[in-house]
């Protein structure tokens, strides 16, 4: 007997997932998620939700809650605020739902590889700073890829780098280093 799936769920099974990875591989561009506030709820929610998990190994419960509300919070407020600017509404959602989808796939990753380096060392060794040290590439990750979600949201280059160095700034450095 054959499972009849409805046909959004299809759709969205076949694109959603494969223009996340063309994202995060540069490759695609933000055009192919759907334009849906399911979504974009959705994604800023895992990027909250998995932003405070990874800033809580390191830090506080409390701090890290807030840590997570807050970047996502500032993903969602700063695309909605730049974005307008350049291009129509239907961008402004695509962008934030690439932007707070990579971020959350980001922060997975960084979690996962917390770990991984966190059995690899041993307790004697200064493991905290070893593990920030490891990670930072996903670091670099995280702002390559915002740099070109925004410039396929057609800000120039500058604007792009500049508002995605700005972010990556604020939140992996300024805002992680307050919220403890």
């Amino acid at each position: 007997m054959p499972i009849n799936v409805p046909a959004a769920w299809t759709n969205w099974a076949n694109g959603t997932p494969k223009a996340f990875y063309n994202i995060l591989a540069l490759e695609g561009a933000q055009n192919a998620l759907p334009v849906s506030r399911n979504l974009v709820g959705g994604s800023l929610g895992a990027y909250a939700v998995l932003q405070a998990i990874e800033h809580s190994i390191d830090h506080s419960w409390g701090g890290s809650i807030i840590f997570g509300l807050a970047s996502a919070a500032l993903v969602g407020v700063s695309t909605a605020l730049v974005v307008p600017r350049y291009d129509t509404r239907e961008k402004t959602i695509q962008t934030t739902i690439a932007l707070a989808g990579i971020g959350a796939i980001i922060a997975f990753a960084s979690i996962v590889l917390h770990f991984v380096f966190a059995v690899a060392l041993p307790p004697p060794l200064p493991t905290e700073r070893l593990v920030n040290f490891l990670l930072f590439p996903l670091v670099l990750w995280n702002f390559f890829a915002f740099t070109y979600v925004y410039r396929h949201a057609k800000l120039r280059s500058v604007p792009a780098f500049s508002f995605a160095a700005t972010f990556v700034i604020i939140v992996d450095f300024i805002m992680a280093r307050l919220l403890h």
